[in-house]
């Protein structure tokens, strides 16, 4: 059979042409696609962030200063401010750092009672050696108080005889002895004695003091600031006075000395705590939020 050589490499050219051809082909079409699929993430991306549904974060709680004619601002300062017959008790005004711990069993019953109220009392229809009536307070209403002011975690003993000046009287005497009755699961109470309230008679008071601040924390809980300064008075021996006003119950940081004072001078123009908004010393009162309840956690003296 005849054949030429330049026939054959002919042939042999055409196919690896064709072979060259789909190869060629092919990578565009690759390139094409991976275009398209970057193209398509970038979009999808680009899209999300701009029309997708954003994650709104609600804003953080802050601390908010409240009015000190706000309700709950009046009733706490009311509770460390309490002082039977009137006469503020220097717990918090003589102590540097307060809280549960610090507490005498007495000193629970005392600013727990402040809430007692007559109702809470009921007539035994028995009497005491001395023939005084016998009223009783349930163990219960005094937890209540306890509570109110202290919080749920407070402890106390009940086998001390408290004596204690109320608010009000019963058969017109405010001072009650309680004893506590095992059978009966209460405070037998006696109303033997009187006390009367405390006026301001003195023209320097040995302490002054102001409600400055409240503040709501986000936990819930408030912190009131309250201004105080102390003072000491001096007779002269000729009519008049000096009085020496510190930052300190201890009256070792003195602020001012006010030499030759009268009755005349101090009533016309009597100390105020304003004039010392600078000088003074500070008193912070914590109260922590249970149940909806606000009690009293910690106070502390910055001077």
């Amino acid at each position: 059979m005849d054949f030429k050589i330049g026939d054959e490499f002919e042939e042999v050219n055409e196919e690896e042409s064709k072979n060259k051809k789909s190869s060629n082909n092919i990578f565009p079409i690759i390139i094409i696609a991976v275009v398209s699929i970057v193209c398509g993430v970038v979009v999808f991306l680009v899209s999300n962030t701009l029309f997708g549904k954003k994650e709104i974060k609600p804003n953080p709680i802050k601390s908010v200063e409240l009015s000190l004619q706000e309700e709950n601002v009046q009733i706490l300062y009311e509770y460390v401010t309490y002082g039977a017959g009137e006469e503020r008790n220097e717990k918090f005004i003589k102590e540097k750092n307060v809280n549960i711990n610090t507490f005498t069993n007495q000193e629970k019953f005392y600013f727990a009672l402040q809430f007692a109220q007559v109702e809470d009392f009921e007539n035994t229809e028995r009497l005491d050696e001395s023939n005084h009536k016998i009223y009783n307070i349930p163990s219960n209403i005094v937890r209540e108080y306890m509570e109110r002011f202290f919080g749920p975690n407070i402890t106390y003993t009940t086998n001390n005889v408290i004596t204690y000046p109320f608010s009000f009287s019963i058969n017109d005497q405010n001072v009650g002895t309680l004893t506590y009755n095992e059978e009966e699961d209460g405070f037998d109470t006696v109303f033997d004695g009187e006390e009367e309230d405390m006026g301001d008679d003195e023209y320097v008071q040995p302490y002054y003091t102001e409600l400055v601040k409240a503040i709501k924390e986000p936990d819930g809980s408030y912190v009131l600031t309250e201004n105080i300064i102390y003072t000491d008075v001096i007779d002269n021996g000729d009519n008049t006075s000096t009085i020496n006003i510190y930052k300190d119950y201890a009256h070792t940081e003195l602020i001012e000395t006010k030499p030759n004072q009268t009755s005349a001078i101090l009533e016309s123009h009597p100390i105020d705590i304003k004039d010392y908004s600078e000088k003074c010393s500070t008193i912070t009162y914590t109260f922590k939020l249970n149940d909806n309840m606000l009690y009293f956690d910690n106070s502390k003296i910055n001077e």
